[in-house]
């Protein structure tokens, strides 16, 4: 009977992962509870395991007397000489007794229950362990079944959740339909491991890049950042260390191969992907994608005003606005977006001085420059255009050519006559060459 109760044990423990230390802890303690249960006390007691018999002993420190009144704390002369044959009366001896033989009814079915018991709390930790060291990996199950708004997934040896605040609003999902998740977070609960999964949160893209893209899993191509509105549009920032690696061209693949793999998980969900650059301004531009950008103005507020055409603005927003929101959140500055006709008016505004101009017409102007501002009659949209060529003082300025000025992204040849008129009418030249002809003179 004891062999037989060992193996039924072990095979329990090796079914349930248990480690063969662990089930005999387990057996050892079920044991010396059992004891107390039957004889009320535990003083020098102890369980010894013969792994060789695949057996199990009791052992307790007992007096040897002529008559016992006391079995847990006594043995008889007679027995004890089976034992230990130069034993004396009032000796102590250490006795060995086999636990199915000795305890009654009651103290065995209490070693049952307790075996029971500590085999299902050690089974829950090993759960729990197991999947807490999974958290932020991916995992595949089978959905079990719907709560509610809630989906519960069989991943094996355990069962998640995928609350609805985790789910795309473009995902339906079928009993016995096959899931991929994120295990956002593991907590312990009486009925076992408490697994929260995701498939809305940014690191479940993360974890995908990394399952289809060998470049980012090897390290190759890094993702710096994710940001995402789920079932609507995903940017993901990235970038590489080596010159010769194209991140974009990497995660898209072959034909873009790489890439719907990828939408196809998220049931088509957008997925913007932008390589990195140290510049904000060009940053901006690009992490606004699908949208053509003309132009991106800082504010003093540290911001920016992102321009764009007409017909591309509402790209540019994106419905209810999530375009923009995304760009926001992955340069991590305020974007605002305005049509070239906004914008033109905004110049024009009396905030525009106080946010945009006064950082762009002050900067990098030596203390012996005059600012372009000084010439009245130049307009405001085309001092911009000037100071984003370089041209931010009226010195640098004069000395630019009629092919210099038409050159300029933005300026015309009707534009830069202008210009050159109003140098000429704004500008006095013969004091200056007076005084170049004086200091020759001297």
């Amino acid at each position: 009977m004891s062999n037989n109760f060992f193996e039924a044990l072990h095979q329990i423990a090796s079914e349930k992962g248990i480690s063969r230390e662990e089930i005999e802890a387990i057996v050892e303690a079920a044991m010396l509870t059992a004891y107390k249960k039957q004889y009320g006390l535990l003083d020098n007691v102890r369980a010894v395991f013969d792994r060789d018999n695949n057996t199990l002993e009791i052992v307790s420190k007992k007096v040897v007397v002529k008559k016992v009144t006391n079995k847990a704390e006594e043995i008889s002369y007679d027995d004890a000489r089976e034992i230990q044959s130069d034993v004396n009366l009032g000796d102590d001896i250490f006795v060995g007794e086999n636990p199915f033989v000795t305890f009654g009814r009651i103290a065995v079915q209490t070693a049952k229950q307790v075996i029971m018991q500590k085999i299902k709390e050690t089974e829950k930790n090993l759960v729990y362990d197991e999947f807490k060291n999974k958290e932020g990996d991916l995992i595949n199950g089978y959905l079990q079944r719907k709560f509610r708004d809630a989906v519960y997934v069989e991943l094996g040896r355990a069962e998640g959740v995928l609350p609805l605040r985790e789910q795309s609003p473009l995902e339906h999902y079928k009993i016995g339909e096959r899931v991929k998740a994120l295990i956002l977070s593991v907590e312990k609960d009486s009925r076992g491991p408490n697994i929260l999964l995701s498939r809305a949160h940014p690191k479940f893209i993360e974890r995908l890049f990394e399952m289809e893209i060998p470049e980012i899993y090897d390290g190759i191509v890094k993702i710096i950042k994710v940001v995402r509105e789920p079932g609507l549009r995903t940017k993901v920032l990235v970038t590489s260390d080596k010159d010769d690696i194209d991140p974009v061209g990497a995660c898209v693949g072959m034909k873009g191969i790489r890439i719907q793999s990828i939408v196809r998980e998220l049931e088509g969900e957008k997925i913007d992907i932008i390589e990195y650059v140290d510049d904000m301004k060009e940053l901006i531009a690009s992490v606004l994608t699908p949208s053509k950008v003309v132009e991106v103005v800082p504010t003093t507020d540290e911001g920016f005003i992102a321009v764009v055409e007409e017909e591309q603005y509402k790209l540019a927003v994106g419905r209810s606005g999530h375009n923009a929101k995304l760009s926001c959140k992955l340069c991590g500055v305020e974007i605002t977006i305005k049509t070239e006709d906004q914008y033109s008016e905004f110049l024009n505004s009396s905030e525009a001085r106080s946010i945009v101009e006064q950082q762009l017409f002050s900067k990098d102007i030596a203390e012996d420059e005059t600012s372009l501002e000084e010439l009245v009659d130049l307009d405001q949209k085309i001092i911009k255009l000037l100071v984003a060529a370089g041209i931010n003082s009226i010195e640098i300025l004069v000395e630019k050519s009629f092919d210099d000025l038409v050159q300029i992204d933005g300026l015309d040849e009707e534009t830069a006559q202008k210009i050159l008129d109003i140098i000429a009418e704004s500008v006095d030249f013969e004091e200056d060459e007076e005084n170049e002809e004086d200091e020759e003179n001297e």
